[in-house]
């Protein structure tokens, strides 16, 4: 019946012929396409399924030409292999193109290609079972070599998976054509029919030619193949993404803003927060967005605008009632050409990252270096006030800035800086008395305050200031710092705040500081007076009472031959004094100059021992009734002046004077002792009661025996600080004190002075 049926119809076997050879060029070519873009997620996928589509059609070409039946037994085989991998191959295309790619591990993978494999492996190795069996019978249709199987239930249990396993594929593509943007709702259209027709080729072919293995499927491939040229060259289908605008578009925190000839073609909810519009699409960017494209070239920052109906342009930082204050938004603009496969521009992706809270830093970095360079620069309070508020003028979008210093008896605040819009507003005149609570407050409690609202600033504000918000902060003990918005803006925001305290802080330090060097000055203008002073009297030590005393001696000198022997202890009592004078003065002078010279006069080093077994020598030879005994190491070297010998002496004579015994004792030693160098003189007089060991060190001490005053412990005290060491009093042994002068060593390679 069939050859009755088809012996006529050569026509429909060329048809069949010739569609398969298309499908499978088709087929080959779309393989080689998507290999070439490998690199793009899904063309592997599609790749693979193309080669399967290829294989089904080479391997129907052998079969429908195949000359005896075990030939086409055979190509029946491997077309029913390839059949089999392009149901399962079109559902992991599916899924990688719809974004699925997490369904396909190493679990689900291995469970979508069970049944194929175990059904293509049965049908190899089992007779009754596969795509061909024992009861197949060759069966010419058209001049083609077709046969005739009666299948088992395995067979159509196999072919319903495949089904299945074809329509979840469409399934997912469905759900991703209702779901995918403008972009690519056309690319998914041509994929969903390109499969459409092969599944129509099935159906055919079950209907008009029951119980036969002639499956039109590989001819209806040559017209899905247009379908799938389709989305390859006129919508990109491997050369971009299908999820990009999904995952760019909208998962992207930063504004993104697809742009073709000029138009906006795509956006993302970010930027349609920017553009004010969900609906901006097709319109021209510079209409959206005024001065975006300058930025992009010439590399600068951008703040949008929006046009308002009027004509007129509206900032983002304002709301449409004027009572509320926002940041306005700074972005770093990146443009990225958007090439086809035929290296041809189609359009641009505009990325707007957004630096406000960058951008504002640095200009509140310069700003603030730049403030603080200039305090460096500046004395007088008044002048760093006038750079304070000259920035905040410049940083803030707030006009009215005013610094005010208290008076002396702190009863008013009066401005000393204020900017150029406040000047004009008060005549340059603002003084703040008790009754101003809010500014009184801040300068009293030095918390800083904020008032935004006109229900809390006092009417006597918006009288004399036109201001509608007020930040205080305060300075210490300087003043107050005040910066005040335009009534319409009454909220700060929270970089306004950060700034303004940031400048009070430096503003206060910088205060300080000139406060500290004034003070300064005035304390080294007054030491240069004492320093002065002190020359004038060691000046009249030097001339006028050094003088004096050489006429008294010399008189006398004259006078003792002429004192009877009554009145002698009356000369030498007056001898006595005036020499006693002349050496106090000798040693007032020495003090003098070593403290008003100590930073001209630097120290060298000295041998103390030379130097301390000199001043042994001396007392031994001017006291002869005086035991002294020396231990002193030799090589020792210490930091001190010419004036380091009358150190050591005034101590050896402290312990000859205030000693009680006839005939005084006194031991000296000195040595290196660890990272210091000691002296220690001790005497067997009365010893010195632990209440004035320290005292005996100052100036006005006098002692009750002599009566003489105790200048000498407190000129070594000074020297000893001069040198860099110390001096104090210890209990000897048995009787009396021990004096310890410590002195700091030096290198011995320092020459001897």
């Amino acid at each position: 019946m069939y050859s009755v049926m088809f012996d006529s119809a050569t026509l429909f076997g060329g048809v069949v012929l010739s569609g398969t050879a298309v499908g499978g060029a088709t087929g080959f070519l779309l393989a080689r396409h998507a290999w070439s873009n490998r690199d793009v997620p899904g063309a592997i996928s599609f790749a693979s399924l193309m080669v399967a589509v290829t294989g089904w059609c080479t391997f129907s070409l052998l079969f429908l030409t195949s000359s005896t039946r075990s030939q086409t037994i055979f190509w029946a085989s491997f077309v029913g292999v390839c059949a089999t991998a392009v149901p399962v191959l079109w559902l992991t295309f599916a899924l990688e193109y719809t974004g699925r790619n997490d369904w396909l591990t190493a679990a689900t993978v291995p469970l979508i290609w069970a049944e194929p494999v175990v059904y293509i492996a049965l049908s190899f190795v089992s007779p009754l079972h596969g795509f061909t069996n024992e009861t197949a019978r060759v069966v010419p249709m058209g001049g083609l070599t077709t046969l005739s199987v009666s299948h088992t239930q395995t067979f159509y249990f196999h072919v319903i998976y495949l089904l299945v396993v074809v329509l979840t594929g469409f399934v997912f593509l469905t759900a991703f054509l209702v779901q995918a943007d403008r972009l690519y709702r056309k690319q998914t259209v041509a994929v969903v029919i390109a499969g459409l027709f092969p599944l129509l080729g099935t159906s055919a072919s079950a209907l008009l030619i029951p119980n036969a293995t002639l499956n039109l499927t590989q001819v209806f491939f040559s017209v899905g193949g247009v379908f799938i040229a389709l989305a390859l060259f006129r919508y990109d289908f491997l050369d971009v993404a299908p999820l990009a605008t999904e995952v760019v578009l909208s998962e992207m925190e930063d504004p993104v803003i697809v742009v073709t000839d000029g138009r906006i073609a795509e956006h993302n909810p970010a930027a349609a927060e920017l553009l004010g519009s969900e609906t901006a699409v097709g319109e021209r960017i510079e209409s959206a967005l005024p001065g975006l494209l300058d930025a992009v070239w010439t590399g600068k920052s951008f703040s949008p605008s929006r046009a308002r109906a009027d004509g007129g342009t509206v900032s983002n930082d304002s709301s449409a009632d004027g009572n509320t204050l926002v940041e306005t938004a700074v972005y770093d603009p990146r443009l990225t050409p958007i090439y086809d496969h035929h290296e041809i521009r189609r359009g641009d992706i505009l990325v707007l990252r957004e630096i406000t809270a960058q951008k504002r830093r640095e200009e509140t970095l310069r700003a603030l270096q730049s403030a603080t360079r200039r305090f460096m620069d500046v004395e007088r309070g008044e002048e760093i006030a006038r750079i304070a508020v000259e920035t905040a003028d410049e940083v803030l979008d707030h006009p009215h800035s005013a610094i005010a210093f208290p008076d002396d008896g702190e009863t008013e605040l009066r401005a000393v800086a204020m900017t150029d819009a406040l000047a004009d507003s008060t005549d340059a005149e603002m003084v703040f008395h008790r009754s101003d609570s809010a500014v009184w407050n801040v300068f009293e409690s030095g918390e800083s305050a904020v008032h935004e609202s006109s229900a809390v600033l006092s009417s006597a504000w918006h009288t004399h200031f036109p201001v509608g918000s007020v930040l205080l902060f305060p300075l210490g003990e300087h003043g107050v710092l005040g910066i005040g918005g335009d009534a319409e803006k009454r909220v700060f925001t929270d970089h306004d705040r950060r700034f303004a305290q940031i400048l009070a802080t430096t503003t206060e330090s910088a205060l300080n500081r000139a406060q500290r060097e004034t003070e300064l000055r005035e304390s080294q203008a007054m030491v240069e007076e004492r320093t002065d002073q002190i020359e004038f009297f060691n000046g009249v030590l030097r001339h006028d009472i050094l003088n004096g005393i050489t006429v008294i001696n010399g008189n006398l000198e004259l006078l003792s031959e002429h004192v009877t022997e009554s009145g002698r202890p009356h000369l030498e009592t007056v001898q006595n004094w005036s020499e006693d004078i002349g050496q106090l003065t000798q040693k007032v002078r020495s003090a003098s100059q070593t403290i008003t010279n100590a930073e001209s006069m630097p120290l060298t080093a000295h041998s103390l021992s030379k130097t301390l077994s000199c001043k042994v020598t001396k007392i031994q030879n001017t006291y002869p009734n005086v035991t002294v005994e020396a231990e002193i190491e030799d090589g020792l070297c210490v930091s001190g002046d010419e004036l380091l010998g009358e150190v050591l002496e005034n101590v050896l004579l402290n312990a000859i004077e205030h000693n009680d015994q006839s005939s005084p004792s006194i031991v000296v030693r000195a040595r290196r002792n660890e990272d210091a160098i000691r002296v220690e003189i001790e005497d067997d007089g009365p010893g010195i009661p632990d209440e004035m060991k320290s005292a005996v060190f100052d100036r006005n001490v006098t002692s009750e025996s002599s009566g003489s005053i105790g200048f000498g412990l407190y000129f070594v005290h000074v020297m000893m600080t001069q040198y860099g060491g110390n001096i104090r009093f210890e209990d000897a042994e048995t009787r009396g004190s021990v004096a310890i002068l410590t002195f700091s060593p030096v290198g011995q390679k320092i020459s001897f002075a």
